[in-house]
């Protein structure tokens, strides 16, 4: 009954933590996308180079890299 009740603990602080990780990692990638974002809308760069740029360093899908642009337009008023 008790045999493998430290095997499951382990199992689960193991699954915890790396949950927190993926999490922290993930708010991470999007602070970063945020930044450059940011970063080339304050150097003038047009919108849809902006969006060709993220999708082709940032992995994002078409309607992402919209979003991203239209959020950090909208955050920067």
């Amino acid at each position: 009954m008790f045999e493998n009740f430290g095997r499951e603990v382990l199992s689960r602080v193991r699954n915890d933590v790396q949950s927190r990780l993926d999490d922290a990692a993930f708010q991470e990638r999007i602070i970063g996308i945020e930044k450059a974002t940011v970063a080339l809308l304050e150097a003038h760069v047009d919108k849809e180079l902006i969006i060709q740029l993220l999708q082709k360093y940032w992995d994002l899908r078409l309607s992402e890299a919209h979003d991203c642009v239209d959020f950090v337009e909208k955050s920067r008023m």
